[in-house]
């Protein structure tokens, strides 16, 4: 299953080549006097342009502190002005994953190739290029995340490699050409065979210098994907992964790296370079801390948050670690010296920098991207732009202090009207977008679930239902991502165990029988066991609906118009903080 790129005789190209430099080097050395020497030991500049999370949000919509932010057009002009003013010759565009996947319709309808084909821009120079050519463009590079692995790994294969296989969807290019990049990941292997699925590294030349850029995708992805999409591979601790293509590469003399890493944590956000210190926590803070101290910079992702941080690795010295948000919101500037002399990165910091739409570049968005934007509309407005329901106020997913929300009450509602089932139970993740006041169109119903998940009835006991209710507090696997309920209330005491936290569950006004059985409608990533969700597998399969969106669809239409707040009055916790990843 290995894609069509082989990278691997590159590198050893690139390792003879610059094993050739540093001889030619030694040379020039022993007849330069040394004052000479020390004055043409210019410092390399290097500049990486990351854009993690970017779920195919190709259209506006998205907003950082009240003002408008995001959209192909103009987080294109931000990279555009920023390769311009640092040279191609000197710029990376790094991409740590779900650069597709939960996306909104407009790409997510296309199978998100609108997505790729951005990036593809940058290399190529037109969207509509099918092939990059030597000595233009910018070099872009990608990992995997774990949104890649939201359709099969069929189709995962075909948006990197190529190719318009046995889909059905309108091709702006065609045949399409997969990601004119290379898309590297160390941890994701073929169960199988034991080989890696992707090369584990690229070796980018700068100035003859060879600066590794290594990849890695959460090793969470096994438990938060569908498992039918992931039953063919293995993932491996992340920092492992790393230290091994490390070690492997210092032997080839390099001692410049840079890691893409889909996983991340959270940091109180701030403006300008990066701190000298902050209070970066999560994963990938302990990931960081267990690199080799050849690693000097960490693009990391997943957790959608702001990062600007130096931590200390493994040997103790400082690794730059950061994140740009996500949804085409921002961009990290990362700015790098290397030493000529050691080929090691001697300086590095960054700046999150908002793609603002209504000032700086965001005044003159990108004209090639606003052409790949308008190919989209034309390709999918007919399927998006039908109007289903009005609403007097936005629907969201923000919760309530009791952990509830709107968006998430009316989805659940809808899957038990759907399936006509006792109760309706799914995830906080399962909805990727709100919807603003005004006409609902089926757009945006694309874009609240974008899953396309199929709705099923599970049978379960009411003891099984309770126990999946305290499952919420005693899993390992994505702690924030707490359930949404229908038809049924219940109330918990937060200082309890946290294996028995429930303290009552009503059903039609009396207590949940423990000993009955409940149909149970809910998606079938959650049905799978989805989010650590494991309770679900315990139950038996009773009914098979049609695609969540579809059902979400034509409940809407059922709603008076327009769509007005609901009551809550589902969940009664004593005490209880609340928020949510994607």
């Amino acid at each position: 299953m290995q894609p069509k790129r082989k990278l691997s005789q590159n590198h050893t190209k690139k390792s003879i080549s610059s094993g050739f430099f540093l001889l030619l080097l030694v040379g020039i050395l022993l007849v330069i006097p040394a004052g000479v020497m020390s004055s043409t030991n210019t410092p390399v500049p290097l500049h990486i342009l990351a854009v993690n999370d970017f779920h195919g949000q190709i259209t506006a919509g998205q907003s950082y502190n009240g003002t408008p932010v995001g959209s192909i057009p103009i987080l294109g002009a931000y990279l555009q002005d920023a390769v311009l003013r640092y040279g191609e010759e000197n710029t990376i565009i790094a991409l740590p994953g779900d650069m597709t996947g939960a996306s909104p319709a407009e790409s997510n309808l296309l199978l998100d190739e609108p997505a790729i084909l951005f990036f593809n821009s940058f290399a190529t120079g037109d969207w509509k290029n099918s092939a990059t050519t030597n000595g233009s463009g910018v070099d872009v590079i990608a990992t995997l995340g774990n949104h890649e692995f939201d359709r099969n790994l069929t189709e995962l294969l075909r948006l990197i490699n190529g190719g318009n296989g046995d889909t059905t969807i309108t091709h702006l290019v065609d045949p399409y050409p997969g990601a004119l990049f290379p898309v590297i990941a160390a941890n994701v292997f073929d169960k199988e065979t034991g080989d890696l699925l992707f090369e584990p590294y690229f070796i980018r030349m700068t100035d003859n210098i060879p600066v590794a850029f290594i990849g890695v995708v959460t090793i969470q992805t096994q438990e938060i994907s569908m498992p039918g999409n992931v039953e063919h591979v293995t993932f491996t601790d992340e920092a492992d992964a790393i230290n091994a293509q490390v070690t492997n590469l210092q032997k080839q003399g390099i001692h410049s790296f840079v890691i893409l890493a889909h996983e991340g944590g959270t940091q109180t956000a701030y403006d300008g370079p990066t701190r000298e210190t902050g209070d970066l926590s999560g994963r990938i803070a302990s990931i960081t801390m267990r690199l080799n101290e050849d690693v000097d910079v960490v693009i990391s992702a997943h957790t959608h948050e702001f990062t600007n941080q130096y931590l200390p690795n493994a040997g103790g010295k400082p690794t730059l670690v950061t994140q740009a948000y996500s949804y085409s919101k921002a961009y990290a500037d990362i700015n790098l010296t290397i030493d000529q002399e050691s080929g090691d990165i001697i300086e590095k910091s960054a700046t999150i920098v908002p793609a603002y739409e209504n000032q700086d570049q965001g005044l003159q968005p990108d004209e090639n991207a606003q052409e790949l934007l308008d190919a989209v509309n034309r390709a999918v407005d007919p399927v998006i732009s039908e109007v289903i329901a009005t609403a007097d106020i936005p629907l969201t997913r923000d919760l309530s202090e009791n952990g509830e929300s709107l968006l998430y009450d009316i989805g659940t509602d809808s899957m038990r009207w759907g399936m006509n089932s006792d109760i309706a139970i799914i995830n906080i993740g399962a909805l990727r977008a709100d919807i603003p006041a005004g006409e609902v169109t089926t757009g945006m119903a694309y874009s609240v679930m974008p899953f396309h998940d199929q709705v099923y009835t599970i049978d379960l006991t009411g003891q099984q239902v309770k126990d999946l209710l305290n499952q919420q507090w005693n899993r390992t696997i994505r702690p924030d991502h707490l359930l949404q309920i229908s038809g049924f209330s219940y109330s918990y005491d937060e200082s309890r165990n946290q294996t028995d936290k429930v303290t009552s569950i009503t059903f039609n006004g009396e207590d949940l029988m423990m000993n009955k059985n409940y149909t149970v409608a809910t998606t079938d990533f959650l049905a799978a066991g989805g989010d650590g969700y494991t309770v679900m597998e315990e139950g038996v399969i009773s009914g098979y609906g049609r695609l969540d969106v579809d059902i979400f669809i034509d409940y809407l239409k059922t709603l008076p118009s327009p769509i007005e707040t609901r009551t809550g009055g589902r969940i009664y916790p004593t005490n209880i903080s609340i928020s949510g990843h994607e």
